[in-house]
C-alpha cells in the first residue's frame, strides 16, 4: 500500500519517530553510567520534542480538529468510532501526559544531579521544593495560563472552546503536577531513586506516544485515505 500523507504528516510521524529513537539511546547512555551524554542527549531531545509539539498542535488547534470529525478519516463508520476516535483519543491523553512528564524532568533532571569534575551524575539524599518555590511555580503557571489564552482570543479569527479546554486542562495538569510534588517527596524522597523510576515512566509513555501515533497514521493514510490515490 501507498501512503497518501501530506508532507506535514510524514515530516510529523517521521519527528515522532526520531525523537523516541532519541530519547531510547539516551535512556541507553543513562543506564550505562554515561551520565553526561545522557544529560545533553536528553535536554536537546526533549526542548526539540517541545518545540514540534507547541507548532504542531498549535496549528491544529490541540487536537480540537479531532472533536469536530475533521480528520479525514475515510473508512467505514463502524471503524471511526470504534476504533479510530479511541486511538487517537488515547495518543491525544498521551501527547499531553507525555508533553507534562517532559516539563517535570527537564525541572527535575536539573535539580536531582550535579557536575563533578565536569561530568554529569546523579545526586544521591532527600530532595524537596522549598514552600517559597512551590508557590512562585504555582504563580508562574496561573500567569502562563492567562496570558495564553488572552493571546489566543486575540490572535484568533475563532477559538474553538474545544481548543479553549484543552490549553485550560493542560495548565490545569500543569497545576495538579506541581501540587502532588509533595506526594512524590513522601513516597520518592531520594532525588537519584525519583529520577530513575520517573524517567522508566516517561519512556514507556513516549514509547506508547510512538505506538499510538503509528496506529493513527496508518489508520488515516495508508489503510483509510479520505481521498485514495486515483480517486
Amino acid at each position: 500500500m501507498v501512503s497518501t500523507g501530506t508532507i506535514g504528516a510524514d515530516i510529523s510521524y517521521l519527528l515522532a519517530v526520531v525523537f523516541t529513537l532519541l530519547f531510547l539511546v539516551a535512556w541507553g547512555m543513562a543506564k550505562k553510567g554515561y551520565g553526561t551524554r545522557h544529560h545533553k542527549l536528553i535536554l536537546v531531545s526533549m526542548v526539540s520534542m517541545v518545540l514540534y509539539f507547541v507548532g504542531y498542535y498549535y496549528a491544529r488547534s490541540l487536537g480540537a480538529l479531532a472533536f469536530e470529525g475533521k480528520e479525514g478519516f475515510g473508512g467505514p463508520v463502524e471503524t471511526y468510532e470504534g476504533v479510530f476516535l479511541p486511538i487517537l483519543n488515547t495518543h491525544l491523553l498521551l501527547v499531553l501526559f507525555g508533553f507534562i512528564l517532559t516539563f517535570y524532568m527537564i525541572w527535575e533532571g536539573f535539580r536531582a544531579s550535579e557536575q563533578k569534575n565536569g561530568d554529569w551524575a546523579l545526586k544521591e539524599g532527600p530532595m524537596q521544593v522549598s514552600p517559597q518555590k512551590f508557590r512562585r511555580l504555582i504563580l508562574w503557571i496561573l500567569g502562563i495560563g492567562v496570558v495564553n489564552h488572552i493571546l489566543q482570543m486575540v490572535g484568533r479569527d475563532q477559538f474553538p472552546w474545544q481548543a479553549q479546554l484543552a490549553y485550560g486542562l493542560i495548565f490545569l495538569t500543569f497545576i495538579l503536577i506541581v501540587s502532588i510534588e509533595k506526594l512524590i517527596e513522601k513516597l520518592l524522597p531520594d532525588g537519584a531513586a525519583r529520577h530513575r523510576i520517573l524517567g522508566r515512566v516517561t519512556m514507556i509513555v513516549f514509547a506508547l506516544i510512538l505506538c499510538t501515533s503509528t496506529a493513527t497514521y496508518l489508520m488515516l493514510y495508508v489503510f483509510y485515505p479520505a481521498n485514495p490515490a486515483g480517486s
